[in-house]
């Protein structure tokens, strides 16, 4: 799976530079949202729109990371809960059978 990962990202940085290089002297208009820009420069907008990326995503890792550590602290308290109700379990005393009644092997 790292493979892969690390594929897809040595070919989108290799495509983003060659956009970049291509396109070194261009000039956009770019709107966000109702802020306008004009004549900025392309690779400037590459950069700044692949570090916005780099930081949502960072923030996605970071949310999901708490979600996971969580989770498992979860899994982990019920796992000692039942630990203890195993323990318990088996420091119960044992309960006399019906073979071992006195008066049943009177009987015999």
């Amino acid at each position: 799976m790292w493979l892969i990962r690390s594929a897809i990202i040595l070919v989108g940085v290799i495509a983003f530079l060659w956009v970049g290089m291509n396109n070194a002297d261009q000039n956009v208009d770019f709107t966000f949202f109702t802020k306008s820009y004009q004549a900025l420069s392309l690779n400037l907008l590459m950069l700044l729109v692949f570090a916005a990326g780099m930081v949502f995503s960072f923030l996605i890792f970071v949310l999901s990371e708490f979600q996971l550590r969580h989770t498992i602290g979860q899994k982990q308290r019920e796992v000692n809960r039942l630990e203890r109700e195993l323990s318990a379990l088996r420091n119960l005393p044992l309960e006399e059978g019906d073979s071992e009644n006195p008066e049943t092997t009177a009987s015999l």
